[in-house]
């Protein structure tokens, strides 16, 4: 009976544990910062800061087609855009903590990266880190939402990798 008491208390640590969330590292002063991190090959490894007053910086690491820092302004327009996706895409409920071997995550690749996108949307700071190798609709908005924020905030071309 002792054992299965054990058994029980490590699957609800477990459970704890996976279900847990991330303190987000922002500020107030900024809407979104996004990294992406290294797989089993080539993927673009950098990180994003945009503030809500539009400045941007950007941060190339590897696997990107611009190394070293940049930086530059966007529009009010494009940040109405970044948070209206946010809000969009449920940005604020998504599992803090998405990765191999946690609730919800059913690993359909061990080769690739992460991403940690931390954001304020309506007064509320959230940081959500997610293993891209997981099959689960939170990967494939978290993908998507990467994506939108590449192209909005024109980092696509120091990110993307020349042939």
């Amino acid at each position: 009976m002792n054992y299965c008491k054990k058994i029980t208390s490590i699957f609800l640590a477990f459970l704890i544990v996976s279900c847990s969330s991330i303190a987000p590292s922002i500020d107030e002063n900024i809407l979104i910062k996004m990294e992406k991190s290294a797989c089993y090959g080539k993927c673009p490894i950098y990180t994003v800061i945009v503030k809500k007053n539009g400045e941007l910086a950007y941060e190339g690491k590897e696997y990107v087609s611009v190394e070293g820092v940049k930086s530059s302004v966007i529009s009010k327009e494009s940040l109405t855009l970044i948070e209206e996706e946010l809000v969009k895409t449920k940005f604020l409920s998504m599992q803090s903590k998405l990765h191999s071997g946690s609730w919800n995550c059913f690993v359909s690749a061990t080769d690739h990266s992460y991403i940690l996108i931390e954001a304020s949307v309506k007064n509320n700071r959230k940081a959500v880190s997610t293993y891209t190798g997981c099959n689960s609709e939170q990967v494939s908005k978290v993908i998507e939402l990467a994506a939108f924020i590449e192209k909005t905030t024109e980092i696509s071309k120091w990110v993307k990798q020349n042939p």
